[in-house]
């Protein structure tokens, strides 16, 4: 069994640490535990093999094709949805970090990333456990899951620096294995969001949480498939049998300013892209202002205007 102590830790196979190892499942066939090798993770049930890549990452992407079924309720009206007021979201009642202490570095939080908010709901469990940031990049959020207290585990479908190679349409994950899931600018670019989000319900601990955000007018970027409406949003995360407690509108990242630094300017620093279209911001949002004084009518108000024209929502979800 390939090993080495890390800080008197003892870490396995890429890296992994005994608390990840205990929690890995094969993604063709969810049996666990995987045999380690020296150079490879194997299944006994299905005989799968998850090699290390050149650069020392666990490779759990699926070694085939798999066929997923997702259940849908046809019938029911669409603008009946049981669904929270789009409303700014509000700081947890009694949040578990001190998270007004936090500053975020302006990789975490610019565009449709982290808010002081948002980190209002990450959880601090002294007891430890494991945390899920699903399409997790270069770690970027990290720092930030450091003061949960959780085991970060990381996953993406490539990329340097994910100790594990994923397929978020088949987590390599036992049922319940998370107490908290985060996941921001990334469900736009999953080519079957349905069944993601029944993989992330799946691999969630009851009670657990899961924060993220989700592209809306923001233009077409790295692949992404699907740009989602508070509606979508909100059908695509209950999907996964999560109960959401807030979607919001993201007032700082407009549909105006996303298509201006991701379309129509690339590569302009992003100072110049906003003098540009700063003009037509403050003329847009005192149009909706006059509009609203003159009309008085709930559907013109500011958080209807941003509900309409933003780059994308945040999100707060709950497993029961």
């Amino acid at each position: 069994m390939a090993e080495t102590r890390v800080k008197g830790i003892r870490t396995r196979l890429a890296g992994l640490p005994d608390a990840v190892w205990k929690i890995l499942a094969c993604p063709m066939c969810l049996a666990w535990p995987l045999n380690e090798g020296a150079e490879e993770a194997s299944c006994n049930q299905c005989g799968a093999v998850y090699p290390l890549t050149d650069s020392g990452q666990l490779d759990m992407r699926l070694r085939g094709v798999k066929t997923y079924s997702v259940p849908f309720t046809v019938g029911d009206d669409p603008t009946g949805l049981d669904m929270p007021p789009i409303e700014r979201l509000p700081a947890a009642r009694k949040p578990q970090l001190p998270y007004q202490n936090v500053e975020l570095p302006w990789r975490l939080a610019y565009g449709n990333r982290l808010t002081p908010e948002m980190l209002s709901y990450f959880p601090r469990l002294e007891a430890g456990g494991a945390l899920l940031d699903l399409g997790c990049g270069s770690d970027v959020f990290r720092p930030a899951a450091a003061y949960t207290n959780l085991e970060y585990v990381g996953v993406d479908y490539d990329g340097k620096t994910p100790r594990i190679l994923a397929d978020a349409h088949s987590l390599p994950f036992r049922d319940h294995s998370f107490d908290f899931v985060m996941s921001f600018a990334v469900l736009e670019h999953v080519q079957y969001p349905f069944v993601v989000l029944r993989e992330v319900g799946r691999v969630m601990k009851p009670g657990a949480r899961f924060v993220g955000t989700v592209a809306f007018m923001e233009p077409f970027h790295k692949n992404s498939f699907y740009h989602m409406t508070h509606l979508g949003a909100y059908s695509l995360l209950a999907s996964g049998g999560l109960e959401v407690e807030h979607i919001e509108p993201n007032a700082s990242w407009s549909g105006l300013r996303a298509i201006a630094e991701l379309g129509l300017f690339p590569r302009m620093p992003r100072a110049l892209t906003r003098i540009i279209v700063m003009p037509i911001e403050l003329l847009h949002r005192l149009w909706w202002k006059l509009g609203h004084r003159m009309r008085g009518s709930a559907g013109s108000d500011d958080i209807a205007r941003q509900m309409l024209t933003t780059a994308g929502f945040r999100f707060v979800c709950k497993k029961p």
